[in-house]
């Protein structure tokens, strides 16, 4: 190729990118919008009998709040070898949405009679104010996901356990 037609192409090439990039920054973020989740406080129960599997050395209530136990010849007076073990959570536990969107959480508790709720920042900040749920209602909450990161709804009644997150990601 000819110097002449090198620099040619090479000015073609360059006007190319240039203009790409250019449109490509140039181009408008899409608008915020408003995300409905629909979600479930449960407790999820699991259960067998002494004869079949021994109970766990330790109680798994003593390891944390949102663990559940019920030792032999408490969990079913009838059958006194069974003992049960039981956990607490946020069905979806973890959801992800782009960062300036808002986040409105439907959320029915299926069990558990309270539950003491929050929604927290990825800095630690209350962004939603701690409140009682019970069991048999429904609660809306909404946020404005600011920044990016990682959100969570905590019920501290039943810490670690029972926390959904709600991950932000820059646009």
């Amino acid at each position: 190729m000819r110097p002449r037609h090198r620099w040619k192409a090479t000015a073609l090439a360059l006007l190319i990118v240039s203009s790409w990039l250019g449109g490509h920054h140039a181009r408008a973020q899409p608008a915020p919008r408003t995300h409905q989740i629909y979600m479930s406080a449960v407790e999820i129960k699991g259960g067998t009998t002494t004869d079949k599997l021994p109970p766990p050395p330790v109680n798994p209530a003593e390891l944390s709040k949102g663990y559940g136990f019920t030792g032999p010849g408490v969990a079913e007076k009838t059958a006194p070898q069974r003992w049960e073990v039981a956990s607490y959570l946020f069905v979806p536990g973890f959801i992800t949405v782009p960062q300036g969107d808002t986040v409105t959480l439907t959320a029915f508790v299926v069990n558990g009679d309270h539950h003491d709720v929050a929604i927290l920042a990825p800095d630690g900040q209350v962004v939603v104010p701690t409140a009682v749920w019970q069991r048999g209602r429904q609660y809306e909450v909404s946020f404005v996901a600011e920044h990016a990161g990682a959100y969570h709804l905590k019920c501290f009644a039943h810490a670690p356990t029972m926390t959904a997150t709600i991950l932000v990601q820059p646009r």
